[in-house]
């Protein structure tokens, strides 16, 4: 009976013995992996209780922060016109923009360890993130969306030389705090509602690239202001019209067709710089690569034959390579900027919970592209353009705007685009530069009337 009792005892300790280890191994050794598997209920419940950080602007107004329903955490969108760049955040599909980027410091994974978010959940503290701010200004984020709303485009504002965007708008957009319950209609429009056209957009830039390759060719001193420009308000594309974005002029010279954004006189110009000169400007103006930027960016290959046809068609912005609003505003930035592109900025600074604001580190360094004493005279016809040429209707009665208008055949089905790149300087030393495109248009005219406004937004806002 005693042996019994003893067999049956040591039978016990080692059956608790096996669960303690396998409870121990489950709870502790395991732990990490079991709590990161999207399938674990604890973790749905935990993220429907995160205190999840603010995303400010660059004066502390409320961005995206959260909100308590019934205990549940719910974000909230105050400025919904800055969608394209917050982004969203949804249990049931994910995140995107800011929210998406950041989501690490935003929801605290990145600020706390495993073992502290196991003793939160053991004292049902509820997890708390860091805080962003950007350097988004959210009225002119805001006016910037109202007026590109009922349009197909994008637009950004850029401030100089620091590099800081101050508004990013895309169109057709959403409002995050109606995502869950559009989702579908979103997500199954063909107008891409969701895609940041600012960054995410490819398109070709058409008259977009004049300012590039004329000054591109007056550098390399193959090409004058005042040489003699070929009498042709139309180019064909493929088969397609291209033609100039105005006709305020007579074309005597290659001012004159940049003034109007013809396109013939620049395939001319591609031709006499070459492929190796060509190439070697529109890298230096960054549009081969992707910019250092808190967003994800997209970039054009650089897929550029080695002859003439190829040439002349990517001096009128019409072969492979393609743009993004994003790129073209730090073209428009480095003509304000004396041939400086300025590294941009989005983060401006983050905050863990309880700590103060850290700046965020500069994202690069200005870059060169053509000489001072160049650039500057190309931006001195980017003013005479607004004067006199293709982007009169970007002219502000308080201050001198600068820029440039123009057209482009985009997209398989060659239909015409519109872009204004510009700027408005505020001092000798800084200035407002602003890039737009618009979908759909013949209208150059329409695309600087928009930098202008949104222009002076910025301004008024200062």
């Amino acid at each position: 009976m005693t042996q019994s009792i003893r067999r049956l005892s040591l039978a016990l300790i080692t059956a608790f013995g096996v669960v303690a280890l396998f409870a121990g191994y489950w709870s502790l050794w395991r732990a990490p992996g079991l709590l990161a598997r999207e399938d674990n209920p604890r973790l749905i419940l935990a993220d429907q209780r995160i205190q999840r950080g603010q995303i400010l602007d660059r004066d502390g107004v409320v961005l995206a922060h959260t909100t308590s329903a019934e205990g549940v955490a719910v974000r909230d969108y105050p400025v919904p016109g800055a969608a394209p760049v917050v982004g969203y955040d949804s249990l049931r599909y994910g995140t995107s923009g800011i929210e998406s980027q950041f989501d690490g410091l935003l929801s605290g994974d990145t600020t706390t360890t495993i073992w502290q978010r196991l003793w939160d959940h053991l004292l049902h503290r509820n997890p708390v993130g860091g805080d962003i701010r950007l350097t988004l200004d959210a009225d002119v984020q805001q006016v910037t969306a109202n007026l590109l709303a009922g349009r197909q485009g994008a637009i950004v504002v850029l401030a100089v030389p620091s590099g800081d965007v101050l508004a990013m708008a895309s169109a057709p957009t959403y409002d995050s705090n109606l995502l869950e319950e559009n989702w579908d209609a979103l997500r199954d429009d063909p107008a891409a509602p969701l895609l940041n056209r600012a960054t995410q957009g490819l398109y070709q830039p058409g008259a977009g690239l004049e300012s590039i390759v004329l000054g591109a060719a007056i550098n390399a001193r193959v090409a004058a202001l005042d040489d003699p420009a070929p009498d042709s308000r139309t180019e064909i594309v493929g088969g397609v019209i291209l033609p100039c974005a105005s006709n305020n002029r007579a074309l005597l010279t290659l001012a004159d067709a940049y003034l109007n954004a013809c396109p013939a006189s620049f395939e001319d110009l591609g031709a006499a710089l070459g492929s190796e000169r060509l190439t070697a400007a529109l890298s230096d103006f960054g549009l081969f690569s992707s910019p250092a930027f808190a967003l994800p960016v997209e970039s054009s290959e650089q897929i550029f034959a080695d002859n003439e046809s190829s040439v002349r068609e990517t001096a009128i912005g019409q072969s492979d390579l393609t743009v993004t609003p994003l790129h073209m505003v730090s073209v428009a930035a480095a003509f304000a900027n004396h041939g400086q592109i300025p590294p941009l900025q989005l983060l401006a600074a983050t905050r863990l919970p309880g700590e103060a604001w850290q700046p965020a580190q500069a994202t690069g360094s200005p870059r060169g592209t053509i000489s001072r004493s160049n650039a500057d005279a190309i931006a001195g016809l980017m003013a005479e353009s607004v004067r006199t040429g293709s982007a009169q209707r970007a002219a502000l009665s308080s201050r001198n705007v600068s820029g440039h208008a123009g057209l482009a055949l985009t997209g398989p089905e060659e239909t015409l685009s519109a872009w204004f790149i510009g700027f408005v300087p505020l001092t000798d030393e800084e200035s407002y530069a602003v890039a737009v495109l618009l979908e759909n248009t013949s209208d150059a005219g329409e695309a600087a009337a928009l930098g202008g406004q949104v222009l002076k937004a910025a301004i008024d806002t200062r």
